[in-house]
């Protein structure tokens, strides 16, 4: 005999007491489910563990294809960056070669070789150091041809 929540004795099977799986409610208490076999938990367990990893996988797949577009354009970014540099580098080459060539009779002058490039400069956008270089080598230019109208006097 048990004693339910009036303080009643009973058998155990009275009404409200729920023995074959239904919904119990006792008066005044919340009502409540009868337990959950462990295989049933299980399967409800792993079945959501399932779910929450083939979400993940799904949320993997969409971010894969997104960083496979950036690096696609990244590359296409760098194709044309190292091109410029090319350019860039042919440029100040025959620049060079032209300042060489132009100060070849000054022998007080020593040759050197073409520097490195110089790394620390502010940052600015490439057309302005391509027009620096132009101007700089115009300037030699001017200097040299004022120096030849000088001395042919």
């Amino acid at each position: 005999m048990s004693t339910d929540s009036t303080g009643s004795a009973g058998s155990g099977d009275s009404a409200g007491s729920g023995g074959s799986g239904e919904v119990v409610a006792d008066a005044g208490e919340w009502p409540r489910q009868q337990p959950v076999s462990a295989v049933e938990r299980y399967k409800e367990i792993t079945g959501l563990a399932t779910e929450a990893v083939e979400r993940m996988r799904q949320q993997d797949r969409e971010r894969a294809a997104e960083l496979e577009r950036e690096l696609v354009e990244s590359q296409g970014w760098m194709a044309q960056i190292a091109e410029q540099e090319r350019v860039v580098q042919l440029g100040a080459r025959l620049h060079w070669e032209a300042a060489v060539k132009a100060l070849w009779n000054e022998r007080w002058l020593e040759m050197t070789p073409m520097p490195t490039p110089n790394r620390s400069v502010p940052e600015h956008d490439q057309l302005h150091f391509d027009a620096e270089v132009e101007r700089t080598f115009q300037n030699l230019e001017a200097a040299l041809q004022r120096r030849g109208l000088l001395r042919r006097k």
